[in-house]
């Protein structure tokens, strides 16, 4: 009885003999043909024994392709909140107000939306090779981002610095989303799941890197995030590939930019997330307003550890990406998605009553809503992908978090000036709209697609 690898080599070897066999005996014109070997035959077991070498090496490119993806966005969106992780530094070197700060962010998502319509308006990553779209990105990221560490003198040149990292990573997030579809037709849930968790985690990163290196300069905080995405361009364009699915070119074609949304099921999933999206950065990007304005009511020895706080927060919704991938194995990717608007939705609603806990309730809380705020976003991009074009996936993919983005500019935007005026207790009371609205457009998809 043969083991899978030796069946496999000496079928391949067969195969080989045959050839060279029929190489030599076919005799050259105006000879006498001896043979001719038209193909080997093989037993049922021994080609079920090939089929399955074959399988095996192509499943382990397709991990291997996810796994480098994974690593390759996780460092490459370093640059995402590495301003909004120095902020509270730059509140105090540049004397900034809330509002002023909350635009190291907001600049940020405004170049991500305008780079995202220019890619989706050119077809980039659908015209040209996903993974050199992608190694260009980064490398561009990386360098508004050193410039606005070294370059940056003050709020105005830091928004157009921050501006330019947005656009760049228009160029990250969305085109690594392409390359794992290029690599998969079924799954793509739960393996986006692992690339949103990277994405995540990456986005988180900065935090990390404030708390362990809180005695150094703000500028070589940022300058290591940026390092970061040069190692993750690096790693796309060298050690990844390409996968066998989604290959062929697109043409040129701008009114994709809008041609996606007429197809009713992409037009549901779209509003959902873009109710998804009123809620998740607004909750990463100011939520050390919130946990800063409860810890000085009742725990101010806790207001050292914010930047710790916040990485462990955003960086748990990892592990929400991850699970909620693996459940939608079973469950399909709408029931994950409906299941955690509604648990975000609910952290929304109890935000208010969950400012005044004791600070490690309160961070028990907070991270349960970190764990759920981000868990459906890989679920809607898989269902994206399944509803779009097949040759303009890249396009759909940029354009649906084009829009998405630029309802977060509205929510950060908002949620200062309401506190201003409310306070930061019952700001947050305003992101319950998202999910909301969000958990409705599901609920229509899932009855569209019920038999």
């Amino acid at each position: 009885m043969y083991s899978g690898r030796e069946a496999s080599f000496s079928l391949l070897a067969g195969l080989f003999s045959a050839r060279l066999l029929d190489a030599f005996f076919t005799p050259r014109e105006g000879r006498c043909r001896i043979s001719r070997l038209s193909k080997p035959h093989f037993s049922l077991q021994q080609e079920r024994d090939l089929t399955s070498a074959r399988t095996e090496v192509s499943s382990a490119s397709a991990n291997r392709a996810l796994a480098l993806v994974c690593i390759a966005v996780l460092l490459s969106s370093s640059t995402w909140l590495s301003g909004t992780a120095v902020g509270p530094i730059l509140r105090q070197q540049w004397k900034l107000s809330d509002a002023q700060s909350a635009w190291l962010t907001i600049a940020v998502q405004l170049g991500f939306i305008t780079g995202t319509f220019l890619y989706a308006y050119l077809n980039l990553s659908d015209r040209f090779n996903a993974r050199r779209v992608f190694f260009v990105s980064a490398l561009l990221g990386a360098a508004f981002n050193i410039a606005f560490a070294w370059l940056g003198a003050g709020l105005a040149s830091a928004i157009v610095l921050r501006f330019l990292t947005g656009l760049t990573l228009a160029g990250v997030y969305p085109v690594g989303m392409k390359i794992v579809a290029m690599w998969f037709r079924t799954g793509l849930g739960w393996r986006l799941g692992l690339l949103v968790g990277a994405l995540t985690m990456g986005t988180a990163s900065p935090y990390l890197i404030q708390a362990i290196g809180a005695r150094f300069d703000w500028r070589v905080l940022v300058s290591i995030a940026s390092l970061s995405s040069i190692a993750g361009g690096f790693i796309i364009q060298s050690a990844a590939a390409d996968g066998p699915y989604l290959r062929a070119r697109a043409r040129f074609d701008p009114a994709m930019l809008f041609k996606v949304f007429q197809h009713k099921p992409f037009r549901y999933t779209a509003l959902g997330y873009f109710g998804h999206m009123w809620e998740l950065y607004a909750f990463w990007s100011l939520l050390t307003f919130y946990l800063s304005a409860s810890f000085r009511d009742h725990a101010e020895n806790w207001l050292g550890y914010l930047p710790l706080v916040a990485f462990i927060t955003i960086g748990a919704g990892a592990i929400g990406c991850a699970v909620g991938g693996w459940i939608s194995r079973r469950s399909g990717e709408i029931t994950v998605a409906i299941a955690s608007l509604t648990i975000s939705g609910a952290c929304c609603a109890l935000s208010a009553l969950s400012f005044s806990l004791p600070a490690a309730l309160l961070l028990v809380f907070i991270i349960i809503w970190g764990v759920f705020v981000v868990s459906d976003s890989p679920q809607f991009s898989a269902l994206a992908a399944r509803h779009c074009p097949p040759e303009y996936t890249g396009t759909a993919l940029t354009v649906q978090n084009g829009v998405g983005f630029a309802v977060t500019v509205v929510s950060i935007q908002v949620l200062p000036l309401a506190a201003s005026v409310i306070g930061w207790r019952w700001a947050f009371m305003l992101l319950t709209a998202g999910p909301v609205a969000g958990a409705f457009f599901m609920l229509k998809l899932r009855r569209m697609a019920a038999p």
